[in-house]
């Protein structure tokens, strides 16, 4: 049950991000085609490089092994201190993919997983940990004592760098229409993303953390094969508002043939305070004390 699980949990961990978006005016929007509409798109991860603090929500809706599930996030990012926290709510996947099986659900798979970043300090509260001889209470992990480039720590907090596959629009995006998106009035574009290209146009403050969170599917000449379906809805002012992402493909080149995903994010709450815990020492178990240095996935064991 819990290896069925594994591509499914850490598919929206490796490819989550956030934007930064200003409201636009409940006028008609200034809807860009052809050049202009590619470049917008291109360009929204720029546009949203004085996000502040943002709030997200995410859906991602799957087939796995040919079962229908769900997941679903939400999150805040706090860029000027460095921080973020993500809650992912597993319960509906794993109550469906148990009753495929016939199973019942596994002790602490029905409560949420979480995420919290502090720097260069990643914490992970994983409830179902302790049947695979995790701990309890939070995890952490300090990126730096892993080798972790200092242009790539901001994977750990920024939720953003998902934007950066927009990178890569190739051709001309279609104009679906335009679309209400959180009172805000947007314009919604179905384009392809080629994720080689995305990777080559990234700036070199953002191409560490791309490249590793695309890592998993290998070498630049891996990624000419993949290639996104993505819908993006940007303001009048050219910030994104909601991404949706078509990950078929990407399962596939990961070895997944079996497995079908849509992820849906929506970005909000631009420049509000946001709250973020975190863990304090009491709570938490050092990866390198727990696994002397050594784990698999999440720093659990493998």
């Amino acid at each position: 049950m819990i290896r069925k699980l594994t591509p499914a949990l850490t598919a929206p961990l490796l490819l989550l991000a956030t934007s930064c978006a200003s409201a636009a005016d409940e006028g008609a929007i200034d809807v860009r085609t052809g050049a202009a509409a590619t470049q917008a798109l291109r360009a929204a991860p720029d546009a949203i490089a004085e996000a502040g603090t943002v709030s997200i929500e995410m859906v991602m809706e799957m087939t796995v092994d040919g079962v229908d599930a769900d997941l679903t996030a939400t999150g805040v990012m706090d860029a000027d201190a460095q921080q973020m926290a993500m809650e992912m709510d597993m319960g509906a996947m794993v109550r469906d993919l148990a009753e495929e099986a016939g199973e019942d659900v596994p002790a602490g798979f029905d409560e949420p997983l979480r995420v919290v970043a502090d720097g260069a300090t990643m914490y992970l509260q994983m409830p179902f940990a302790a049947l695979m001889g995790g701990p309890s209470g939070w995890l952490s992990m300090d990126l730096s004592d892993m080798g972790v480039d200092a242009r790539q720590l901001g994977a750990g907090y920024d939720l953003r760098s998902t934007l950066d596959t927009l990178r890569g629009t190739s051709g001309e995006p279609d104009v679906v229409g335009t679309e209400d998106v959180r009172g805000v009035q947007t314009t919604h574009y179905r384009a392809t993303v080629d994720l080689a290209q995305a990777i080559a146009e990234a700036p070199e403050s953002a191409r560490a953390a791309l490249e590793q969170q695309l890592g998993a599917l290998g070498d630049a000449g891996d990624l000419d094969a993949v290639e996104l379906v993505v819908d993006v809805w940007i303001d009048d002012e050219g910030l994104p508002r909601r991404q949706q992402m078509d990950m078929g493909s990407m399962f596939g080149a990961l070895g997944f043939g079996g497995s079908a995903a849509t992820m849906t994010i929506e970005y909000f709450g631009f420049g509000e305070p946001v709250d973020i815990e975190i863990p304090s020492p009491d709570e938490v178990t050092p990866a390198e004390e727990l696994l002397g240095g050594a784990g698999g996935p999440f720093g659990l064991p493998s």
